[in-house]
């Protein structure tokens, strides 16, 4: 099994769970934990209208970014709904109603979470509620202050996404990226926090190993041990979940030095995706909100008119298990369940193909998939 291989079939797995392991044991009350049990047991028995909350949320506090990734819909400019701000009175309204049982929110999805200039009141509000905090970044735009700023923040873990060992390896797919700038920032920022004697943020250097630069592999490994990175990860390609030339983006990015390129057919959303025979993690695990408030079913899906509802239509409080249970939720978990509810609602996920659905909703699947229109 060659390096890249060994990482990108069997590493992910493990550091992520070991991640989200770390969160639950530091944030854990006894009815973070009751809730957790009852989630995970709600996902075995396949139940559609759940009793237990998210105990996971994506909260994305923009959907701007100053890079062009090809393969990001805020890159290619195809996200399908409005870039927006959100406010750091909108992320505390959206996040309250989850505190109780909640052991982590993560902060960035389909932006450069640090254009918000409130991100570091946002990090430490979650943190001053005892909720575990997670983001992601380019690491191009910080400045001298920001790196002060997020270790007063407190957050856990910061993800360095730099897929590359030099600009030429990087800038093919980090559109306007520096690879010299990171670097520089990520040395600068390790340095600041050593000095401090702190151990968060655990920082991870995360690589998306593609055909350009799955040769930088061994030399990412060095440069990462030269600047005491806590963690080097290399993860597999990922592809937008609606775009129709799968085989030509395939055939471009994929890397050829890995087992399982063969297999592929290009319908596959994710290289080294296995179609999962369970329900759907991210429909009881997890809520995912979007910079305008719109919900959607997981991280991977973008496009405003896919979401499954639209936390701004709510005055006052909001209650989340109206949302948890809404009529699109409950079809979509539907799918993964024998019982008939009598009536299916159409959403995204008729058309998904990452988990296993129930043979007995098989037809639903195929007339989304033909009609590419739910």
């Amino acid at each position: 099994m060659s390096l890249v291989e060994r990482y990108l079939r069997k590493t992910p797995q493990y550091t992520r769970m070991a991640r989200h392991l770390r969160s639950v044991m530091q944030h854990g009350t006894i009815t973070k934990w009751s809730n957790l049990l009852r989630i995970e047991m709600e996902r075995k028995l396949r139940r559609i209208e759940l009793k237990g909350h998210p105990y996971i949320v994506f909260i994305d506090p923009c959907n701007f970014c100053n890079l062009r990734c090809p393969l990001c819909p805020t890159g290619f400019g195809d996200l399908g709904r409005v870039q927006h701000m959100m406010s750091l009175d909108c992320f505390k309204r959206y996040l309250d109603p989850h505190i109780p049982y909640l052991f982590e929110v993560i902060m960035h999805n389909w932006g450069e979470s640090l254009i918000n200039k409130d991100i570091y009141k946002m990090i430490d509000y979650a943190q001053r509620n005892d909720v575990g905090t997670n983001l992601s970044s380019n690491f191009v735009i910080p400045r001298s202050e920001d790196f002060d700023n997020i270790l007063d923040s407190g957050l856990e873990y910061l993800i360095i996404s730099l897929d590359g060992a030099d600009q030429e390896s990087y800038e093919k797919y980090r559109v306007r990226g520096d690879f010299e700038r990171v670097i520089e920032n990520l040395a600068e920022f390790l340095r600041r926090r050593n000095a401090r004697g702190s151990k968060t943020p655990f920082v991870e250097w995360q690589y998306i190993v593609m055909k350009h630069n799955e040769h930088k592999v061994e030399d990412a490994e060095r440069l990462a041990a030269k600047l005491g990175v806590d963690l080097l990860r290399f993860i597999p390609v990922g592809l937008p979940f609606e775009a129709k030339n799968r085989k030509e983006l395939s055939e471009r990015w994929f890397p050829t030095g890995v087992h399982g390129k063969e297999e592929s057919d290009g319908t596959e959303h994710t290289f080294g995706q296995r179609h999962k025979p369970s329900p759907c993690y991210y429909l009881y695990r997890s809520m995912v909100v979007n910079a305008d408030g719109g919900i959607s079913p997981c991280c991977i899906v973008y496009k405003e008119k896919r979401d499954f509802d639209d936390l701004k239509k709510y005055k006052g409080s909001i209650d989340i298990m109206q949302v948890w249970n809404n009529e699109r939720y409950r079809s979509a978990r539907s799918l993964f369940s024998s019982v008939d509810t009598g009536h299916h609602r159409r959403t995204v996920c008729d058309m998904c193909d990452l988990f296993e659905q129930h043979p007995s909703k098989s037809a639903i699947r195929e007339k989304a998939c033909a009609s590419g229109k739910p």
